[in-house]
C-alpha cells in the first residue's frame, strides 16, 4: 500500500469506529467538540486521509483508542521476534525426548 492509501484505511477505520454504535456513536460535531480539533480538519482527515499527528491523538484520544498508537513502536530494548523464536527453537531442541524403545517379543 502506498503513504496515501494507508492514510485513506486509517481515515475510513477511525471513520467507522465514530459512528457506529459498537463503537465511539459520535458525530463529527460531537468528535471536534470532545478531541478540540477543528470540524473542517476532522471532516478533511475523513475525507482525504490527511491530518497532523497532534489532531490524530486527540481524536484517538477522544474515542478511547490512543492505546492502540502508543503500542505501534516495540520498546528498543526488547528482544525481536526472530531472537525469540531462535530461543524458542533452542528451548524445543533441549528438552526434546526420544520416543520409548519398542519391545521385542
Amino acid at each position: 500500500m502506498t503513504n496515501d492509501e494507508v492514510a485513506h484505511a486509517l481515515a475510513s477505520a477511525v471513520k467507522a469506529w465514530r459512528i457506529s454504535p459498537n463503537g465511539a456513536g459520535l458525530t463529527q460535531a460531537d468528535l471536534a467538540h470532545k478531541s478540540g480539533i477543528g470540524l473542517t480538519p476532522l471532516k478533511r482527515f475523513e475525507k482525504t486521509g490527511a491530518i497532523t499527528l497532534r489532531n490524530l491523538i486527540a481524536i484517538l484520544r477522544a474515542m478511547d483508542l490512543l492505546d492502540g498508537l502508543t503500542g505501534l513502536v516495540p520498546d528498543a530494548d526488547s528482544p525481536s521476534p526472530l531472537d525469540v523464536l531462535a530461543e524458542e527453537q533452542k528451548k524445543a531442541k533441549r528438552t526434546r525426548k526420544r520416543a520409548p524403545r519398542s519391545s521385542k517379543e
